[in-house]
């Protein structure tokens, strides 16, 4: 069955019980992520109340119960009872109107209807109004802060509670680094290099966890009005509290739009705004901020590769410049990193990075 008629399918399902009087005029495809799930914008017609001119249906590559990460194994070898997407979705519902609606959801949770919260992106709104771009990242971290904040384990059952960014996940990471983003180069230097983000992972797992997003970036947040709406949290987990600030702050090609001075403004920023009691309120945010920084650009450094020679999906390759130069950027600034920074400099597969290799002031 095409992506078409499965989206004619769902709609003509939800139509009746949901927007009575409505129909499906036209179905447009979505660019993709780096994900399996498929996007496809629904144009609604008719004199249906309530019923919103589109919707977004979100199609799984299958209609089973697919895990959100591979790596995140807690849930069994069976994978999790329901759609990952679905589980956190009904947490987030109850402490943030951030996340879009699910207006429906199919029988076999294969296809979902969504609100649409539009195309611009916070990294395109930012760029397109570059004087107000701290403003659009101020707010995002503002967000961040309430979420941190407000998510408690209500004993509900979400997922994002029961699996955590452990000393294995991290060094799952690593590996995933060295398995993929690392050429030519010689052994002993690979293995000093381990033995040093392994001291990484044992530092970054001894922390105080709080809900993270784990996607936390410019491209997952979208700016719907005045509203910024967070997409892709299906991967939630408890985490080091840095982690999502280093996403947003350092995702991608994200320094172009963020020198040096606005990220610790912006670090800072996200300090001032946590509430009394926080894991993170009262620390020196620097070092934790650097470690989750460098770790989460490693692991997109092999991602990345792993994406274009697994998955047949080399748009990411793009952005390996930028993401080499941050990660040499990070990894400067934390000590005991010798043999990470010369692997870097000589054995990681990072395309040009010379042409990112010093954010835009």
């Amino acid at each position: 069955m095409s992506d078409e008629d499965r989206v004619r399918r769902l709609v003509d399902e939800a139509a009746p019980k949901l927007w009575p009087g409505t129909v499906l005029e036209s179905v447009v495809p979505m660019q993709g992520d780096a994900s399996t799930r498929r996007y496809l914008r629904c144009h609604l017609a008719g004199d249906g109340p309530h019923a919103p001119s589109t919707c977004i249906a979100m199609l799984m590559a299958s209609d089973t119960m697919a895990l959100s990460s591979e790596e995140l194994s807690v849930l069994g070898p069976d994978g999790p009872d329901e759609l990952p997407f679905l589980n956190v979705a009904r947490y987030l519902d109850k402490i943030t109107d951030a996340i879009p609606r699910i207006y429906w959801t199919a029988a076999d949770a294969s296809a979902l209807l969504l609100e649409d919260v539009g195309d611009l992106t916070l990294w395109e709104a930012a760029g397109a109004t570059s004087p107000g771009a701290e403003q659009l990242f101020e707010s995002a971290l503002d967000l961040l802060c309430d979420l941190q904040d407000r998510a408690r384990d209500d004993g509900s059952g979400c997922y994002a509670f029961r699996q955590s960014f452990d000393a294995r996940l991290y060094n799952w990471e690593f590996d995933h680094f060295i398995e993929y983003g690392i050429g030519a180069a010689p052994p002993a230097l690979v293995a000093a290099c381990k033995r040093e983000l392994a001291v990484v992972a044992d530092r970054l797992a001894a922390t105080e966890t709080v809900f993270c997003h784990r996607d936390y970036h410019a491209w997952n947040i979208h700016l719907q009005g005045q509203r910024l709406r967070v997409l892709d949290f299906q991967d939630a987990l408890l985490a080091n509290p840095f982690y999502d600030v280093a996403s947003l702050l350092s995702d991608r090609c994200t320094p172009e739009l963020i020198d040096s001075e606005m990220e610790m403004r912006l670090l800072y920023r996200y300090m001032l705004a946590l509430p009394p009691g926080h894991p993170a309120a009262g620390d020196d945010p620097t070092e934790m901020y650097n470690l989750c920084g460098l770790q989460r650009a490693l692991k997109v450094i092999g991602r990345f590769h792993y994406l274009a020679d697994v998955k047949g999906k080399p748009g990411y390759l793009e952005f390996l410049g930028a993401v080499g130069s941050t990660a040499k950027r990070l990894c400067g600034r934390v000590e005991g990193l010798t043999a990470t920074a010369d692997l870097l400099e000589h054995g990681a597969k990072l395309g040009d990075t010379d042409s990112a290799a010093e954010p835009r002031p």
